[in-house]
C-alpha cells in the first residue's frame, strides 16, 4: 500500500516506531536473529531487537508519546525487508508495518511463540560500575585481534580486564604463550572487572562504534553480562564459560 494512503488509514494506531537510521544501526547485529533457539525480530515495550540467549542487541524507540508494545516475535524473513526499510512501526493490534521506498507491507507476529521479554534485560539488570570508552585505533585490524577472533573457542583461556582506565585482553591461544592487547580506553579509571568474553561478539560491537565513544556498564562479577551502548542502541553480552 502507498505510504500516504497507509498513514491516512492508520493514524494514531502506531505504538512503536523506528526510522531509517535506527533500523540501519540495529541491522548491523542482524546475524544474532539467525539462530536455532530464538529466530526472528523481537519487540517488547519500546525496544526492537534480537537475542540468541548469549547476547542481545536492541534499539529503543525514544518517542515518549508512544506507549510501546507487548512482547512479540516476527519471522526472520522480515530482516530482508528491513535492510531496505525507510521506517517500521508496530500497530496496536500487533501487526508490523515496514516501509520500503513509498510502499508499506504488513506482517503478523508468530502466534503462540515463546519469546523472551527483552525489555527486562535493559530495565531490570543491575551493574556494578559505569564508564564511557573508546576503542584503540584500528583495533579490529590488529593482526593479534584478528587471529584471536579466528581461533576463538571455549578452549582458549582468555581474560578481559577492565582496570586503570583500560580494557586489556590477556589470551593463551596455545595454552602456554600469552598475548596481551590493549582494546579500549576508559574514562572511569575506577571501573574494574575481570571477565571472559567472546572475541567475535566483541568484534561485532567494535566494528559498529568504530572510533566513536560509547557507554559501558560492567557486571558485578564474571558470571554476569556487560552492557555496551551508544545513543539508543544497547548490546548486552554474557561471559564465556571456559573449559578446564
Amino acid at each position: 500500500m502507498d505510504i500516504k494512503e497507509y498513514n491516512a488509514q492508520n493514524m494514531g494506531k502506531q505504538v512503536l516506531v523506528l526510522q531509517e537510521k535506527e533500523i540501519k544501526s540495529l541491522m548491523h547485529f542482524s546475524t544474532i536473529a539467525k539462530n536455532e533457539s530464538i529466530n526472528g525480530l523481537i519487540v517488547s515495550g519500546s525496544y526492537v531487537g534480537f537475542t540468541d540467549t548469549y547476547r542481545l542487541a536492541v534499539v529503543r524507540d525514544t518517542r515518549e508519546e508512544l506507549p510501546g508494545t507487548d512482547t512479540k516475535i516476527y519471522s526472520v524473513s522480515v530482516l530482508e525487508e528491513l535492510k531496505k526499510a525507510k521506517s517500521m512501526a508496530v500497530l496496536k493490534d500487533g501487526r508490523l508495518a515496514i516501509q520500503v521506498k513509498d510502499e508499506v507491507t504488513e506482517y503478523d507476529p508468530i502466534p503462540n511463540a515463546k519469546v523472551p521479554d527483552i525489555k527486562t534485560f535493559i530495565n531490570n539488570y543491575e551493574y556494578e560500575s559505569y564508564s564511557s570508552g573508546k576503542a584503540m585505533e584500528k583495533i579490529t585490524d590488529d593482526i593479534v585481534w584478528k587471529m584471536l577472533k579466528l581461533v576463538d573457542s571455549s578452549d582458549i583461556k582468555r581474560y578481559f580486564s577492565f582496570e586503570d582506565g583500560k580494557l586489556i585482553v590477556e589470551a593463551y591461544p596455545n595454552g602456554n604463550s600469552v598475548l596481551l592487547l590493549d582494546v579500549l580506553e576508559l574514562d572511569n579509571k575506577g571501573a574494574k572487572l575481570k571477565t571472559t568474553l567472546n572475541f567475535k561478539y566483541m568484534d561485532l560491537w567494535l566494528k559498529y562504534v568504530k572510533d566513536e565513544k560509547f557507554d559501558i556498564a560492567l557486571a558485578k562479577n564474571n558470571r554476569n553480562a556487560c552492557q555496551f551502548s551508544k545513543d539508543n542502541l544497547f548490546y548486552i553480552v554474557m561471559p564465556v564459560a571456559l573449559r578446564d
